[in-house]
């Protein structure tokens, strides 16, 4: 029975705050966003996922690597899901603003930033 209150509850919040739509929202800022990075700077590609569980490819396993350090020195946390595979698994409450800042860390990487 406390399982579905704490269900319930957590269901109002959403709802509430409408998180779905913000992530409907920012999931497409970032899929738009994330593909104009990868034809601009050429580092990354494919980009997929559902919602805000998006992954990118790198071009090699140590592009992947770097690009994984200049994140998290820029303050954004990504992680690797596969040898040439970033992923992001934000939380719902992720907005465009947000979503902004990580596509501008994306546009500044230098290969050689270290």
């Amino acid at each position: 029975m406390i399982k579905l209150l704490n269900y319930g509850t957590i269901w109002k919040v959403i709802e509430g705050k409408d998180l779905l739509g913000l992530q409907k929202d920012t999931s497409s800022f970032l899929k738009i966003e994330l593909d104009r990075v990868g034809k601009e700077t050429g580092y990354i590609s494919n980009v997929r996922g559902y919602g805000t569980h998006l992954g990118f490819d790198c071009q090699s396993t140590q592009r992947a690597e770097s690009i994984q350090r200049y994140l998290f020195k820029a303050g954004v946390h990504v992680l690797k899901c596969g040898p040439k595979t970033i992923g992001i698994r934000p939380s719902m409450e992720l907005g465009v603003r947000d979503s902004a800042v990580f596509r501008e860390a994306l546009l500044h990487y230098h290969p050689n930033f270290e």
